[in-house]
């Protein structure tokens, strides 16, 4: 009987002893993004990287924590910055489909819209943003994203003439 309860406190030891450290991993990202800004990510693809390590690292050990979607969302914003556009749809999706409760799975859509459309993948980024609209009309970014979508992958000179025939035709031409 003591030999099983040894048994037991060692494990239990063990398990402590390499189990990760939940409040050491955040401290760690944590000072991580204090050193490093979004403006930093696009120039130092080394320290992005490196932060992506660490948010990723954390949703594996911890995937049922709720900083889990958000350090997802994180990955996917420098995914974006660094113009990796399949990686932070992928990453996104994953948030979708993994934490679908989670509060902020309306943006994580819009977000891949923003994804595509910042690649020039402008087919794929209506796609995102229409189904955005279509699943979250009351959504406070919904009204805005559908007027922003006929003008998706236009010019700043082709979205100004489609402005200003649409404001000809509904006769609101400036006097």
């Amino acid at each position: 009987m003591k030999k099983n309860y040894l048994l037991i406190a060692f494990s239990l030891f063990l398990l402590a002893a390499c189990s990760p450290d939940r409040e050491k991993q955040i401290a760690a990202i944590e000072k991580h993004e204090s050193e490093l800004s979004m403006l930093d990510v696009s120039v130092d693809e080394e320290k992005a990287q490196e932060m992506i390590g660490l948010y990723r690292q954390f949703v594996s050990d911890f995937p049922d924590d709720s900083l889990a979607p958000v350090y997802l969302m994180r990955v996917a914003d420098i995914s974006i910055t660094l113009g990796e556009t399949e990686q932070a749809v992928n990453v996104l999706d994953s948030i979708i489909n993994i934490y679908p409760g989670f509060e902020d799975v309306p943006f994580c859509l819009f977000q891949k819209g923003y994804a595509y459309e910042a690649s020039e993948q402008f087919d794929q980024a209506r796609q995102c943003y229409q189904e955005f609209v279509d699943e979250y009309p009351d959504h406070y970014m919904a009204a805005d994203t559908r007027k922003m979508l006929p003008y998706i992958g236009l010019s700043p000179e082709e979205m100004f003439e489609a402005i200003m025939n649409n404001a000809t035709d509904q006769n609101l031409t400036m006097k």
